[in-house]
């Protein structure tokens, strides 16, 4: 089994619902909407929703994907006119679904292996004719600066992620502790590590037929030592 499959407990889900706030959302969703003239937007995965629920605020159509129960139930809840779905990025293409805009937000790319990232990319290159990959473990911002060990809280729950890089496999692999006081999560992530060359080459091979690379929904170039790569691919 995946390890995403399992990860997104609510623990997990209240913890990143509680990190980020809400003016980073704004800012990311500002920086995609100029990026097609259509309404119709698939964001896979979802997670607890909150790209679409601000892209649906916006006027946009719609469509959420993610593999948890949990943060669909929750997306649900907070905004149930919404085509939301329960389904696993790695099947995308029988989600028989058709947009003008294809997001990954939220660093959830990199959860497959390197066959089912490749696979995901061409399903977002048919279903989209433009798509935003968000990458926070891409080589260049993730090997200069790779701490050891992160302590933080948010949402009343404590977290505390240990990392290890295998320099074999390229991948990141993130042994994550949540607890709220009484219950405690202990999971690993495991995120396959790309330089942006390589995925703006995965991307080509997908389908697509220009990419931008940037460092920022500021609209910052790219460089290494960036703290995110947002990769806009255009069909």
């Amino acid at each position: 089994m995946t390890w995403y499959t399992s990860f997104f407990t609510d623990l997990a889900n209240t913890f990143w619902r509680g990190a980020v706030h809400p003016s980073q959302t704004s800012a990311e969703i500002d920086f995609v909407v100029g990026l097609t003239s259509g309404q119709r937007v698939l964001d896979a995965p979802c997670g607890s929703g909150r790209h679409s629920i601000e892209l649906a605020g916006r006027g946009y159509t719609v469509t959420g994907l993610d593999i948890s129960e949990e943060a669909i139930a929750h997306a649900r809840a907070l905004a149930p006119e919404l085509d939301w779905r329960l389904g696993d990025v790695a099947s995308l293409a029988s989600q028989d679904v058709v947009a003008d805009l294809a997001l990954c937000m939220g660093n959830s790319f990199g959860y497959l292996d390197h066959a089912g990232s490749q696979r995901f990319l061409a399903d977002l290159a048919v279903i989209a004719p433009v798509a935003v990959i968000d990458y926070g473990c891409a080589a260049e911002s993730l090997l200069p600066q790779l701490p050891g060990e992160i302590r933080l809280s948010a949402g009343g729950i404590d977290m505390v992620a240990a990392n290890e890089y295998d320099v074999a496999s390229g991948r990141l692999l993130i042994d994550f502790t949540f607890t709220d006081g009484e219950r405690t999560q202990r999971s690993t992530c495991v995120q396959h590590v790309y330089t942006a060359g390589e995925l703006t080459r995965m991307l080509f091979d997908a389908g697509f037929g220009s990419v931008e690379l940037f460092g920022g929904t500021d609209g910052s170039a790219f460089r290494v030592g960036s703290h995110r790569l947002l990769a806009v691919a255009r069909r």
